[in-house]
């Protein structure tokens, strides 16, 4: 009886072995090499008007009080000796007094139009950070390589790119076959309300459909997945939603000489570790699913095995995923305290302690779902968890699609042996509001491994620039 078990354990074992090594065989089918088009020439204008665009303050604070509107209209007054073929040949509306549409009519009125995006602001640089600059920040300084500056990467390296791209084919006499929209946000570092939100309802209330919407997001990695050996087109299909909520205790305080057992501070504190002592359920997402299908045949074999057998190996594809912060992020939806204070004395007990906690939202959750969470999590009532803003994305762009295949098209086109992949964004765009007018929003930079975003040196490397300016052309062009 004992040797019958065994030998049907061994037999359920070989099948076993021979279903994954079959499901490997299959899944292992080689990704096409690519070659990419020459790419014109960078001019010394476009880097000039780059380096111009970086000098200019355009910051946006969380306090909008501090916001310096004379910067934002500096850089109105930019753009608009920059290109002045774009001022005059294409209708510029003017949103919130610094965000702004230029519409560029197509010859064929019936084709649904494109929405190219950037925006305009930039963030901060803390007084701490800027001795640690190797270039003042605000210099637009011009090496061999690169120009460096805030906002060089998030974003005035797309908008201005999307310009030369424009100016540029408008000196050729260039007319699209369909409508182009060229809009740009002021707001985007402080939510997008005041910029791109009113941009996308002036477009919905214009009845505008478009075939595409392209933002920033997702770039060109070659430092990723180095298995592969390719540079991965990251196109982002969706983002994760956005959510911050304010955690309040209020306790009676008093002199620092006579501290009850428990302040508000120790309560809001001990509600903080309670929170970040467990992560929110695992929730890999179609995007991910469709990205490791499109690079899963380029890694190594045992990687191969573990993708084309995801019934027996999602435990150890889950593991990978969470040792690297931003891997662990595409499968989590996320939670961390942002901001905390209270106290306005060295020997005064607050009467009340607060903390700004940020969540990042993955598909299929809600922010109900996250509060609820938290208050699962913190199990204190008088600690009160309230709702300040939330945004959440709902519509993953599909890749059958007019607009990623557009995309997809033009990657190939200025990457050699590029892979583009579908891909779930999880930072937060301005594009997220466009979704009434377009089925299609995709997030995109076609920039390569970039530097300094939101920190230290940011910069955008001449060759990507020069990039970014034909990518715009050929997606104008399609």
């Amino acid at each position: 009886m004992l040797r019958k078990i065994f030998k049907y354990i061994g037999l359920i074992i070989v099948l076993l072995i021979a279903v994954v090594l079959v499901q490997t065989c299959r899944f292992s089918k080689p990704i096409p090499s690519t070659k990419a088009l020459p790419i014109p020439a960078l001019t010394d204008s476009s880097v000039q008007h780059l380096s111009k665009a970086l000098q200019i303050k355009t910051v946006s604070y969380s306090d909008t009080s501090a916001t310096d509107s004379v910067a934002f209209t500096q850089f109105r007054f930019f753009l608009e000796t920059a290109y002045p073929l774009i001022h005059r040949q294409l209708q510029r509306t003017i949103i919130n007094q610094f965000s702004y549409i230029y519409e560029w009519k197509g010859k064929n009125s019936s084709l649904p139009p494109y929405i190219l995006m950037a925006h305009s602001d930039v963030v901060p640089v803390e007084k701490a950070g800027e001795k640690l600059w190797h270039m003042p920040p605000f210099a637009g300084t011009i090496t061999d390589t690169a120009v460096m500056g805030r906002g060089a990467i998030d974003d005035k390296g797309s908008l201005v790119a999307i310009l030369e791209a424009t100016e540029q084919l408008l000196s050729q006499h260039f007319q699209p076959e369909r409508t182009i929209y060229l809009c740009f946000g002021h707001t985007e570092e402080i939510g997008g309300r005041k910029g791109a939100q009113d941009i996308a309802d002036y477009l919905f209330k214009k009845n505008v459909k478009a075939a595409l919407v392209l933002d920033e997001g997702g770039i060109v990695t070659k430092e990723n997945f180095k298995d592969l050996g390719r540079p991965i087109a990251l196109i982002g299909v969706t983002e994760k939603g956005y959510a911050s909520f304010e955690l309040i205790v209020e306790k009676e305080g008093g002199h620092s000489s006579m501290p009850a057992r428990e302040t508000a501070i120790d309560i809001l504190s001990n509600a903080l570790v309670n929170l970040r002592k467990q992560q929110m359920p695992v929730h890999i997402t179609a995007p991910t699913n469709a990205m490791l299908e499109k690079i899963g045949p380029g890694l190594d074999y045992t990687t191969r095995m573990a993708l084309a057998n995801r019934w027996l190996f999602e435990p150890m594809l889950v593991a990978q995923f969470q040792k690297t912060n931003a891997t662990n992020a595409s499968i989590h939806t996320t939670i961390v305290p942002t901001i905390i204070s209270g106290g306005i004395k060295d020997n005064v007990i607050p009467t009340e302690a607060k903390a700004i906690v940020n969540s990042r939202i993955i598909p299929g959750e809600t922010i109900a779902d996250v509060e609820a969470f938290m208050k699962k999590q913190v199990n204190d009532e008088r600690v009160n968890i309230k709702l300040i803003f939330g945004s959440q994305s709902n519509r993953i762009t599909s890749l059958n699609s007019n607009g990623y295949k557009t995309v997809e098209a033009c990657a190939y086109k200025v990457f050699d042996n590029v892979v583009p992949v579908p891909f779930l964004m999880i930072g937060a765009t301005d594009s997220r509001y466009y979704e009434k007018v377009s089925d299609n929003v995709l997030k995109f930079n076609p920039c390569t491994d970039p530097k300094g975003f939101h920190g230290i040196d940011e910069r955008i490397m001449l060759d990507d620039f020069k990039r970014m300016i034909f990518f715009y052309q050929l997606v104008i062009k399609q």
